[in-house]
């Protein structure tokens, strides 16, 4: 029990790390009283945003130094033209390619609170923190926001708040207009076929898969499939072989993580009776593109359109 509680910790933590934790509070930025300053697109200064997490965090004028703890967040400011003002990444914003030489904040064990205060940035971007790391920091008068969309609309909104905040707010619109436009054709393409179950693997051993309230389980509905685990009893569920054969799957999609192959799949004990392996349906997705609430969601949910509805795209 207690190594299957460590394991569902470590895959909410990876998810947490991609953008896909689960939390109660949207973003929302509004002009605080008596507003002094304007700078650039439209960001209204002294600005008052709430948080993910339910915090309000004031700004009295627009950050030049960003630190970004959180992969999506950090494809966001670059998507947005500020990434020349990042002074801090995490070692896991691996996206674009000009944030790898970005200076280095922390991992999955937590910030590097003494780099973060060096660096004084004037906004650290992250999607949770302890409330011990989170004292420290705005202790040492760091503004910290807590950005960690759980579905497409929230990171919708997500760019929107991060784009207010670092002065980009004419940039956030067009890119958020883009999105919608290449999500609604994406669902306007796969609408005309019949739904297709399917099964998303997000660990093996013990195999564990998306339920709802999960963002994967979103973009497989936005794809016009189904998730067989959609009636789960949490987001990232354990599914046992007995379940998966009776649900029979259609579509068996996994992450691609360099640790397994198709055929490592097909010649798993009891597979040969899914319909999905009978039929060469098994796609490896790349997790980056696919789990990370950022410019590239819109790229993760065509990805899994074309594997459910590859008929659709026929000749697109």
């Amino acid at each position: 029990m207690k190594k299957l509680m460590a394991l569902v910790l470590m895959i909410v933590l990876i998810f947490s790390v991609v953008g896909c934790r689960n939390n109660d509070a949207q973003t929302t930025t509004t002009p605080a009283e008596n507003t002094e300053s304007t700078s650039g697109d439209n960001a209204v200064f002294p600005l008052t945003v709430t948080d993910s997490s339910g915090r309000t965090v004031t700004f009295e004028k627009m950050p030049e130094k960003l630190v970004s703890a959180v992969p999506s967040n950090t494809e966001i400011i670059y998507a947005l033209g500020k990434g020349n003002q990042l002074v801090g990444v995490s070692v896991y914003c691996n996206y674009p390619e000009e944030a790898l030489s970005v200076n280095k904040i922390g991992d999955y064990n937590g910030p590097n609170l003494e780099l973060i205060i060096d660096s004084k940035p004037d906004v650290f971007f992250a999607a949770w923190l302890s409330e011990e790391v989170l004292a420290q920091l705005e202790g040492a008068g760091i503004p910290v926001m807590l950005i960690n969309p759980t579905n497409l609309e929230e990171t919708y909104q997500s760019i929107q708040d991060i784009g207010d905040i670092i002065g980009s707010s004419k940039e956030a619109e067009e890119l958020i207009g883009s999105m919608r436009g290449k999500q609604e054709n994406i669902m306007q393409i796969t609408k005309g076929y019949q739904a297709k179950t399917v099964f998303y693997e997000i660990w093996h051993d013990p195999l564990m898969t998306v339920g709802p309230g999960s963002f994967i389980n979103e973009l497989i509905t936005m794809s016009n499939g189904i998730n067989i685990a959609q009636d789960a009893e949490s987001a990232y569920p354990e599914y046992s072989l007995e379940l998966l054969i009776s649900k029979n799957p259609q579509v068996y999609m996994t992450s691609d993580d360099g640790f397994k192959t198709p055929e490592d799949i097909f010649g798993r004990a009891g597979y040969e009776n899914i319909e999905a392996i009978r039929n060469g349906q098994v796609f490896l997705l790349h997790p980056d593109i696919t789990s990370r609430p950022g410019p590239r969601i819109i790229d993760g949910l065509e990805m899994m359109a074309m594997a459910i509805h590859p008929e659709a795209f026929e000749g697109k």
